[in-house]
């Protein structure tokens, strides 16, 4: 249990790469499942939209990781974008065809990691109105 307000942040934070970085994986095998029973003449938009979702999630991931003092404005822009990602993603998992168990585990991922996103995002809009 976090005892101050830096550890339950960096709690926090700790969470948030969790989350995306797992979701970036469960999108990711969803996306080669898809790709591999998809014709290669004919590939599904729903796969496309599997891989722009990994690629965000681990890009905002690796973003915060290494976030020092950069431009706080661009890291909520990203997080914005992942979170509405995420939320996209999510909504559009089940499509007929998919294996649903492999798409209620990509759905519960994104969700997971859209919640992750909006927690940080509020902890930086608290420290600049602070």
């Amino acid at each position: 249990m976090a005892t101050s307000t830096g550890e339950a942040d960096r709690d926090l934070l700790v969470r948030f790469l969790e989350e995306c970085f797992g979701c970036a994986q469960a999108c990711q095998e969803c996306a080669v499942v898809c790709w591999t029973a998809a014709s290669a003449l004919s590939p599904e938009a729903r796969n496309r939209l599997d891989v722009r979702c990994a690629e965000i999630c681990e890009r905002t991931a690796r973003l915060l990781s290494r976030q020092n003092s950069g431009d706080g404005a661009a890291l909520r822009i990203q997080l914005e974008v992942c979170a509405e990602t995420c939320r996209v993603t999510a909504d559009n998992t089940f499509r007929p065809g998919r294996m649903e168990h492999r798409s209620a585990q990509q759905a519960a991922s994104c969700r997971r990691c859209e919640v992750s996103c909006r927690r940080v995002l509020g902890l930086l809009t608290s420290e600049v109105t602070a």
